[in-house]
């Protein structure tokens, strides 16, 4: 058996936490699941079958999508207030243009 190497990396404490009570959830642990992380990005079939349970999964999943709802729900707020304020802008030229057109021809 191959000797294993011990990796260090910077994480947010929170997010640290969050991922192994995450994963503790899911009936296994934060290294696990990088060590079978890493073998699925290298392509290797894992050592181990991947102790990651479909529901933690799906609870995962569930919380990338309500969190992507919400930015694009965002989103599209703040694209309808910029089209309200143009239309709003325009409709004010416009009537302005009606009440004086003389100004429209001013050089």
């Amino acid at each position: 058996m191959k000797k294993k190497k011990l990796a260090t990396f910077r994480i947010n404490p929170d997010e640290w936490q969050a991922f192994q009570e995450w994963a503790k959830r899911s009936g296994t642990n934060a290294s696990a699941l990088l060590v079978d992380y890493i073998e699925q990005c290298l392509d290797r079939p894992p050592d181990k079958i991947s102790r990651i349970s479909p529901d933690g999964t799906t609870n995962n999943i569930d919380y990338r999508i309500d969190s992507i709802d919400k930015r694009l729900k965002a989103l599209e707020g703040a694209i309808e207030e910029r089209i309200e304020k143009l239309i709003k802008r325009q409709m004010t030229e416009i009537q302005s243009d009606l009440v004086h057109p003389e100004k429209k021809f001013e050089l």
